[in-house]
């Protein structure tokens, strides 16, 4: 009797373990809000490549509290004209200029990638701006998700002129630039 008290007890801790230890990975949000913006000039063909990568649900979060629209964009029924949502926002918290002149983005492309846990699936968006032919100054304004999220960080990487350079941005400096020359 005295060993199966103890397996049963053994059982009781196990799932406790569990629930408490390992369980809550999977229900928890992340812990922090983050951003990858990644822009690469192509000199050749005098265009720039954006490429955005954020988390779904604060995405979600924010444009549900913004407009008051759910998106829907983890399950298999999106909201028919959720790109439509999608694009507006990024391109009214998105902005760079090229040697001081604004270059105008436009909004190419999104793709789901879907991870078992929620709020671990991403967005990532895909914008370009042409006829950039050279870079001396590029700044960055990027304040996706600071409305939503005080944490929020917006790492942006740029690759220009055979050189990479990263700036963090977030609510208090949701703009910087760098220079080539």
């Amino acid at each position: 009797m005295a060993c199966n008290d103890f397996t049963a007890w053994g059982k009781k801790i196990a799932a406790t373990i569990l629930l408490v230890g390992v369980f809550p990975v999977f229900v928890m949000a992340h812990e922090f809000f983050i951003s990858i913006t990644s822009i690469q000039h192509q000199p050749k063909s005098q265009k720039l490549s954006v490429r955005v990568k954020l988390y779904i649900n604060d995405l979600e979060t924010s444009i549900l509290a913004d407009q008051g629209v759910r998106l829907n964009l983890r399950t298999d029924r999106p909201l028919g004209n959720a790109q439509t949502y999608v694009e507006a926002y990024m391109l009214s918290r998105l902005a760079i200029a090229i040697n001081d002149k604004p270059v105008i983005l436009t909004f190419i492309n999104q793709q789901v990638e879907l991870s078992d846990a929620i709020d671990d699936s991403v967005l990532i968006c895909q914008l370009e701006a042409y006829g950039v032919s050279e870079i001396d100054k590029i700044k960055v304004h990027n304040s996706i998700l600071t409305e939503a999220f005080d944490s929020q960080t917006n790492i942006v990487h740029i690759r220009a002129n055979k050189t990479r350079k990263a700036i963090n941005l977030d609510q208090q400096l949701p703009e910087d630039y760098v220079t080539y020359r």
